[in-house]
């Protein structure tokens, strides 16, 4: 009898633990506060944001998804996040609690595809930011883990759809990178095959019906299209997506700016750059600095003005590191055109050099 009492009590338990483990799958209303809080954190209303990230911590505490926002909210808050910065550690910090709060929604059947979900991008979003700041090394003990729960989100993305994310980047990059970068061809030998083709599709696919990875989504998309495809239209349409919806989004703004300057359409971006205000910080500064460097050189043609201007975006760039790579580049690019304007094709071709040494983007060392 004691033995048949002692089961029950196990049951119980076992199955009070389960219940208390609350699916946001199972919640549109709290899936419709998880939206509502990533869109006023892409929007820049952090205030806003802490509101609908707390509603959900206070109502769902054991949920990793309150965790993950409030990381997220920490990241955009203070972009650019470099590791010098004390408010990198909370973002880590928090991304590392949403893991191993997912370790215990992976226990659990009816919590299972939330659990894989927050241990694979609570990980990932780690991943990013190390890789942003130019210290990928960091990532290497959570690969073996990363790459399992991208498979094993193969098999689930019909039934969570954020997992069409993972799986089209996984098609598109494994097949992409090496071909980008040969080097890495033994590298991934042994990992599963992708396609390019399928790759865009599902991440199209992610951006009409996914809501944790929607933004990603619409960002990697247009990421895809500047550095693999070499599509600047393509790439324009994304990112105006976002910044239709995110005016406020420095980030945003910087790519929008720099693809139409890119693409000689400097009615545009002089409409984009008014919108920067300067008074919010030395990134809003640099991507300022920028478009008025870009469009003294090539609208207006007053060159001394120009360099002065992409001289001021190395010096911008240097404080943030590795994730203004871009921007160094621009500045470079800048500098090495004037240069061969001016007879100096030695400097021009050290200045272009540098240029390639910081970005991929071949619209930018053309």
């Amino acid at each position: 009898m004691s033995k048949i009492i002692a089961g029950l009590i196990c049951i119980g338990l076992s199955w009070t633990a389960a219940k208390s483990q609350i699916s946001y799958l199972d919640r549109p209303d709290l899936l419709d506060r998880v939206e509502n809080c990533l869109d006023l954190t892409y929007g820049f209303s952090f205030t806003e944001a802490k509101q609908q990230q707390l509603f959900l911590l206070n109502l769902t505490p054991e949920h990793p998804a309150p965790l993950f926002l409030d990381a997220l909210i920490i990241y955009w808050k203070n972009y650019p996040l470099s590791p010098e910065k004390k408010e990198s550690e909370q973002f880590l910090a928090l991304m590392e609690k949403c893991v191993q709060m997912a370790e215990a929604y992976m226990d659990n059947d009816h919590t299972y595809l939330e659990g894989v979900f927050f241990d694979l991008f609570g990980r990932a979003f780690q991943a990013l930011f190390w890789a942003d700041n130019g210290k990928p090394f960091k990532v290497i003990p959570d690969l073996g883990t990363m790459y399992q729960n991208t498979k094993e989100g193969f098999q689930m993305k019909e039934d969570f759809a954020e997992f069409y994310f993972s799986t089209g980047l996984y098609n598109y990059y494994i097949e992409a990178y090496p071909e980008a970068h040969p080097v890495y061809k033994p590298l991934v030998s042994f990992m599963q095959e992708g396609d390019k083709q399928l790759g865009l599709e599902q991440l199209e696919y992610a951006i009409n019906h996914t809501v944790y990875l929607k933004v990603e989504s619409i960002l990697f998309m247009t990421l895809i299209q500047l550095n693999y495809e070499n599509n600047l239209n393509s790439a324009l349409y994304f990112i105006s997506r976002l910044h239709q919806k995110y005016p406020r989004n420095t980030y945003f703004k910087g790519l929008l700016l720099t693809i139409l300057l890119h693409q000689d359409n400097y009615a545009e971006a002089r409409k984009i750059l008014v919108s920067v205000n300067a008074e919010e910080g030395d990134y809003s500064v640099m991507v300022k600095t920028m478009g008025k460097a870009f469009l003294s050189e090539k609208f207006i043609g007053n060159d001394l003005q120009a360099e002065k201007g992409y001289l001021e975006i190395l010096e911008l760039a240097d404080s943030f590191g590795p994730i203004a790579n871009m921007y160094k580049a621009i500045g470079y690019m800048g500098l090495s055109r004037i240069s061969d304007r001016e007879g100096m094709q030695h400097q021009a071709k050290k200045y272009a050099r540098m240029a390639s040494n910081y970005t991929d983007y071949r619209f930018i060392t053309q």
